[in-house]
């Protein structure tokens, strides 16, 4: 095959015109692996991963969430979800408190420097969404947010357990 017929590589590796690049499905696989790899780096001089920072974002805006409300709300594997608070705690923005209501439980609360983070973390958030999503209008990007939504409430996700 000359180079005049090959198709053109899009980024990732996927080639245009492919079986794969007519799916749908494949095409948003790519977008978030594209999305999960850019936030990665931009929250690597954080020492932020982003399941780290969704996990401290939500217990920061739960009242008293604990380890298994933190585990069922984000589909993570409870014994994952003890793992990613553990490394939270060891950098300091979150600590365990004993539930008063159920001295049993823990709850997850940030602490200052995690509240900190969280800061940073939202406009590094805001940064990758203005990269990745800048040659969209707003309009284009409000349905993509609204589709992808209700595709997600529809469809919720397995809980992880990687």
């Amino acid at each position: 095959m000359s180079g005049a017929d090959e198709a053109p590589t899009a980024p990732g590796g996927t080639v245009p015109g492919s079986t794969l690049w007519g799916n749908t499905g494949f095409r948003l696989i790519k977008l978030g692996e594209m999305v999960l790899a850019t936030t990665e780096a931009a929250f690597a001089p954080l020492g932020m991963s982003p399941r780290q920072y969704n996990v401290l974002a939500t217990a920061a805006s739960l009242s008293s969430p604990s380890q298994q409300e933190l585990s069922r709300r984000l589909g993570i594997d409870p014994n994952v979800m003890v793992g990613v608070i553990d490394e939270l705690e060891r950098q300091g923005v979150v600590e365990r408190r004993r539930n008063p209501a159920d001295r049993r439980r823990y709850i997850v609360a940030p602490t200052e420097r995690g509240r900190e983070l969280l800061r940073e973390s939202a406009r590094v958030v805001e940064e990758v969404e203005a990269r990745v999503f800048g040659g969209l209008s707003d309009d284009e990007r409000a349905l993509l947010h609204e589709v992808a939504g209700r595709l997600l409430e529809e469809h919720p996700p397995p809980v992880k357990s990687h």
